[in-house]
């Protein structure tokens, strides 16, 4: 299995452990405080904005440059980025960590990424002389905060306590589900679920509003069925201005997953009409200039 020869040179859970972050964007910044929070040598590398960097060096964490400056000080690095192409970027650049990182680092990527890429990364990782995993997580960035995320890890049997010791200090729950791509893989069936909600939902509330439906009544008789769903309260909650901060991923992050998990389906040969409809109301809220306007943007008339 892949990454079965590395060795990962990370101290166990009671010693003093470097940690590598890079993606200090909202969910990263809420890692880094749950790492730091748990007495851990913390190194980043600053996001596109400074808002995060900010928060985690004030709280203690050593910013660097470089990713090829963070790679020399830590034994593990953990990434929040957005998508595989950044995740390739940081990992095979000539400034990357593959390049620089010591032998027997290990590499966890939290990131939303596709699973074909993750699985070459690993690859290229053991012929380098460290591991790489992936540990997508769930949740929200004030859960991170609060350690309470949950991760879903592919790696080798022998590589995930080691990761494990790590996660659970930004997750509620770490759960194994196979070797490395395997965590990516369920994370996008969770999101395409995640996301074909939200298409249907933000449409219902577009045809309440349409037919003069009070949206209160209409939560009322939701939440009273098995048609409920927190997304379905979270933008009701947002139309009637009781939360306007609820959901804060954006539509086109939204898209982008939903995007990646029916190209999986595609791939994979598994027909996914249901979803490819929602990825498309998504794309043409993209297209129309919302992309950066949270989810429950979706459902306003």
């Amino acid at each position: 299995m892949i990454g079965e020869e590395s060795s990962p040179n990370v101290a166990p859970k009671t010693a003093k452990q470097r940690i590598g972050l890079i993606g200090a964007g909202r969910m990263g910044t809420g890692i880094g405080i749950s790492l730091l929070r748990h007495q851990i040598e913390l190194h980043i590398k600053a996001n596109k904005t400074r808002f995060g960097a900010d928060r985690l060096t004030g709280a203690g964490a050593h910013e660097h440059p470089s990713i090829a400056e963070l790679a020399r000080h830590v034994n593990a690095v953990v990434l929040s980025l957005p998508s595989s192409r950044e995740v390739e970027a940081v990992c095979l650049g000539q400034d990357g960590l593959f390049v620089h990182m010591p032998r027997g680092g290990l590499i966890i990527d939290c990131s939303t990424s596709y699973p074909a890429s993750t699985v070459a990364l690993a690859e290229q990782a053991q012929k380098c002389g460290l591991s790489f995993m992936d540990a997508p997580v769930t949740r929200s960035p004030e859960q991170a905060e609060l350690g309470l995320l949950n991760a879903i890890v592919g790696s080798n049997e022998k590589l995930f306590p080691v990761a494990e010791g790590i996660l659970g200090a930004f997750c509620e729950t770490v759960l194994h589900v196979g070797d490395v791509g395997q965590g990516h893989k369920l994370k996008l069936v969770y999101n395409s679920m995640t996301m074909g909600i939200a298409a249907v939902a933000a449409e219902v509330c577009q045809f309440a509003c349409g037919l003069d439906v009070d949206l209160v009544t209409l939560r009322s008789l939701v939440s009273r069925g098995s048609t409920n769903s927190g997304i379905f309260q979270a933008f009701v909650s947002f139309l009637l201005g009781e939360k306007p901060d609820v959901l804060a991923i954006s539509i086109a992050n939204s898209a982008k997953d939903i995007e990646c998990a029916v190209r999986l389906a595609g791939e994979s040969a598994v027909p996914v009409p249901v979803l490819a409809a929602a990825a498309h109301k998504l794309n043409v809220s993209v297209v129309a200039g919302k992309g950066e306007l949270t989810l429950p943007h979706l459902s306003r008339p």
